[in-house]
């Protein structure tokens, strides 16, 4: 039986035992999983997971092994999902990988407690896929070999790591060969009701990967039809969400291609609250927005670069090098399109950084190249004012024509021909704060703290920088960069500022020396 049929069945042994508690638990934590509500999947499993324990403490002997109900199939169902949300609607890779390796370590053999519903084995295969999943194809086989899994075949977990198998082709370029596994299960008695929704997922990105978007939008309308007839599954939120994600990514290719109508994808497309909230959709939601503003049809702002930037590092901050090497090279050819030199050449920079990380970078490292080509077609910026007094023209803008990257160009041009001005660098932390390219941003400041260690004006501002991006490093670098300043500094009123700054950084960053 699959997952979901083994929750149901074990919830409603619970109940007859008298646990409603941990039943509610049993049938709740995949379902929020699938949502992406990560807070509340810890919560609710920590709660089951007590009171699961108490049972097993209280019981004893036999009853402790009653399958379903107090035994160890249920403890590692409830214990799964915390990772298991995070590796799923929260897209973490490397962040998450240390712990789950050594959870799926851990994992005892498939029927040694009875069948396990669910695998941290296939957890760990996702883990792999969101750091690089075109690099990490081979470890990925070895883990999904005949060998590795011998024995789970007759356990609930099962069609996961057939879904794991399929996708693993597809990432290995064979999205042929995946279509035609997928439409295998298609023919028989009960290959659909096996794999369910992530089959019909699975194959709609089998089809995009062979440029069948028709085909593949016929799989959505089918699976969509039968949710509305579904009234009372509770995945149908979750499962519709999905569901427009994949519409809009398909139809927005389509109104490139002059095969639908850009208001039928511009009403398909999720609000960007939605992609914010849950972050493995955003890829979808930015592949889509991209190919809208290549037809016009959507605004290309900088609102709209600080969102994918956002979510570009975002993708670095957890691990998934090339999630985010993917989203700053959209969001520098989105910059490029705007004329925004200094944006684009920030996230170009990401990119390359990045894809440093990979492997299999052939047709990435194209696709940086073409974004590099178009950084370098945008014409050099013109000075609005002398650099001396570009700051006083920006401050004298009216609120309707500020546009943060337009003042980058500006404070960077003026930095070309003022670079230790000290108004000008704190200007340039502050709009990239404002651009979430504050890391950018720190470059030339680190440069004029390190040469002129006594500026404090300047130490603050950089200190300011780092903190917008949580920099604890970079703080205490900071912290050891002014204190060798001010031992090393020479006699008289200089080495006093060198120890003003210092203390001014101390008084501002509490803790930084510690």
């Amino acid at each position: 039986m699959p997952m979901w049929t083994w929750a149901g069945e074990a919830s409603r042994r619970l109940r007859a035992a008298g646990q409603d508690e941990l039943a509610e638990g049993v049938t709740a934590l995949p379902v929020l999983c699938e949502a992406g509500d990560a807070v509340r999947v810890e919560a609710v499993a920590r709660s089951a997971l007590r009171t699961a324990r108490r049972l097993v403490a209280e019981a004893g002997g036999a009853k402790a092994e009653v399958p379903g109900v107090f035994g160890a199939p249920t403890l590692f169902f409830l214990a799964h999902w915390p990772l298991a949300v995070r590796v799923g609607a929260l897209a973490e890779g490397r962040r998450a990988l240390a712990q789950v390796t050594a959870a799926a370590a851990d994992e005892p053999a498939p029927h040694a407690h009875g069948p396990l519903p669910v695998s941290l084995r296939e957890t760990l295969v996702r883990c792999h896929a969101n750091v690089d999943a075109r690099g990490t194809t081979d470890l990925r086989r070895d883990l999904l070999s005949a060998r590795s899994l011998a024995g789970w075949e007759r356990t609930p977990a099962w069609p996961a790591f057939t879904l794991a198998r399929v996708n693993l082709l597809i990432d290995e370029d064979l999205a042929d060969r995946a279509e035609a596994e997928l439409r295998r299960y298609e023919h028989t008695a009960t290959g659909p009701a096996v794999l369910g929704a992530g089959g019909v997922f699975t194959l709609v990105r089998a089809l995009r990967h062979q440029d069948k978007h028709t085909q593949a939008l016929e799989e959505l309308d089918r699976m969509e039809a039968e949710l509305a007839l579904d009234e009372a599954n509770p995945r149908r939120d979750a499962l519709r969400r999905h569901i427009r994600f994949e519409r809009a990514r398909l139809l927005s290719w389509l109104t490139r291609l002059d095969q639908c109508e850009p208001r039928e994808a511009i009403t398909t497309l999720p609000t960007v609250d939605e992609a914010e909230a849950h972050p493995s959709l955003r890829p979808a939601w930015v592949e889509a927005v991209e190919n809208l503003v290549c037809q016009g049809a959507v605004r290309n702002d900088w609102r709209l670069g600080v969102r994918v930037t956002t979510w570009s590092r975002y993708f670095e901050r957890v691990g998934a090098p090339r999630r985010g090497a993917e989203l700053a090279l959209a969001a520098a050819r989105l910059a490029a399109g705007r004329g925004s030199r200094w944006v684009a050449s920030c996230s170009a920079q990401r990119a390359e950084r990045l894809i440093g990380e990979l492997g299999r970078t052939d047709e990435i490292l194209g696709d940086l190249v073409e974004a590099r080509a178009m950084i370098g077609a945008i014409l050099p910026i013109s000075p609005a004012a002398p650099a001396e007094h570009i700051l006083e023209f920006l401050r004298a803008q009216t609120s309707d024509e500020i546009d943060p990257e337009f003042q980058a160009e500006q404070v960077n041009s003026a930095l070309e021909r003022i670079p230790h001005d000290t108004p000008l660098l704190s200007a340039l932390g502050q709009v990239g704060r404002t651009l979430m390219l504050s890391d950018a941003a720190t470059e030339p400041q680190w440069r004029h703290v390190r040469e002129r260690p006594g500026d404090q004006r300047a130490a603050l501002s950089l200190l300011e920088t780092l903190l917008h991006d949580n920099d604890t490093a970079g703080v205490r670098n900071l912290v050891s960069t002014l204190a060798a300043g001010a031992l090393n500094g020479g006699p008289g009123d200089e080495d006093g500022v060198r120890t003003g700054a210092l203390r001014a950084v101390l008084a501002s960053a509490p803790g930084a020396a510690s």
